[in-house]
């Protein structure tokens, strides 16, 4: 890559790195924010439902404004937001203050899907699926990796050191975006900024809602995967904080393994026989987990191996079928986008509430989505087109 093209690619990464940062960070401090705010831990788990509620309807706003006012002034200010609201939750006094705060840090991480419209403002239509594929996975590893980090900020500064930490990557960022980024950059395009005039500029195009809904589905297995490992891992497993962050850490490579082999199918078949290998290995991952769980063989190495195949299948599905989407909307990639990833966000919010609150069931229930979902992706894969 040459200098202005890396420049561009790293401001992409680092806006898909630092949206997901709240999220996984915060997962090995669950027990010192339970302890801290007398809270279960249950509820504490809720809290990332609630994040990603709000950051999905957030995405909705940030898409079609940015259309409208420029990639670059709407991404500065969304930065600024989501920096208030995690210095906020560092110094909340109660939980209902740190709810409040969190809910602002997640709007204000509604940035997350400028990443997807600069990727088609600022690269070649030939080099879009690649470049989206490799931050893709940088972004989906360091989500598995960032537990390790957040396991040294909870040691070293407790359960506040996360949000610090967000503020100063998110304010290094904002400083790399204002140098590199023209104002309104790419923005002739006038998209309509209600929620109601996103959702239509997209309705009518059931290929790229068939798309979208495809990277929902895979995308909220692997959410409600991760937001429930701390209860599996450190509370049934009794795993250290240190011992789960190496668990994700495994996890993560096979994130970052799963994205070579991605590049490498992509220069060699299609996306849509892409997607369905990805499908395939989901379902393999939901009957392993499946039996691991029936045959009541629960362990750090029997969980991780349905995990790790998991997340092969994501990097395999989540990419292409985005890039698919986005290539029937490149004029209005900002609303696209918006529309698109609110799919994908309200899906994952969902579905992580529902399976917090499964219980003792929580892992067979993860099993069966799996398995329903990879087959309900598959079937609309094979609706594409028609």
């Amino acid at each position: 890559m040459s200098g202005p093209t890396l420049s561009r690619f790293i401001l992409i990464t680092c806006i898909s790195l630092i949206s997901f940062f709240p999220i996984n960070i915060l997962l090995p401090s669950f027990p010192a924010l339970s302890a801290h705010f007398d809270t279960p831990t249950a509820d504490v788990a809720l809290s990332i439902s609630l994040f990603t509620l709000v950051f999905a309807i957030s995405q909705l706003v940030a898409g079609p404004l940015s259309d409208k006012w420029g990639r670059k002034e709407v991404l500065i200010g969304c930065i600024s937001l989501s920096i208030l609201g995690a210095i906020g939750c560092a110094m909340a006094p109660d939980y209902l203050s740190f709810l409040l705060f969190r809910s602002v840090q997640a709007m204000g991480c509604g940035f997350f899907v400028l990443g997807h419209a600069l990727v088609e403002d600022l690269f070649d239509e030939q080099d879009r699926a690649r470049v989206r594929l490799y931050y893709m996975t940088l972004s989906g590893s360091f989500v598995a990796l960032s537990p390790l980090i957040g396991s040294w900020l909870q040691t070293t500064f407790d359960w506040q050191g996360s949000f610090y930490g967000f503020a100063l990557m998110a304010l290094g960022m904002l400083i790399h975006a204002f140098c590199i980024l023209p104002p309104k950059a790419n923005s002739t395009h006038r998209a309509p900024v209600s929620i109601l005039g996103t959702l239509k500029a997209v309705a009518a195009n059931r290929d790229f809602l068939r798309y979208w809904w495809i990277a929902a589905l895979v995308f909220a297995c692997y959410f409600a995967l991760i937001s429930v490992t701390p209860l599996i891992f450190m509370d049934a497993l009794k795993l250290s904080e240190y011992q789960y962050a190496l668990v994700l850490m495994v996890y993560g490579v096979a994130y970052l393994l799963g994205g070579v082999a991605a590049s490498y199918l992509q220069k060699r078949m299609a996306l849509s026989r892409q997607i369905n290998i990805g499908l395939g290995l989901l379902l393999v991952a939901g009957a392993l987990l499946t039996l691991v769980v029936s045959l009541e063989a629960i362990t750090t190495v029997t969980l991780l191996i349905p995990m790790l195949i998991s997340a092969l299948a994501v990097t395999l599905v989540r990419p292409a079928a985005i890039s698919a989407a986005m290539l029937l909307f490149s004029s209005s990639a900002g609303t696209a986008a918006s529309a698109g990833n609110s799919i994908m966000f309200l899906t994952a919010a969902i579905s992580s509430a529902a399976l917090a609150q499964t219980g003792t069931h929580m892992l067979l229930t993860i099993a069966v989505s799996f398995i329903v979902f990879s087959l309900w992706g598959w079937l609309t894969n094979l609706r594409v087109g028609r």
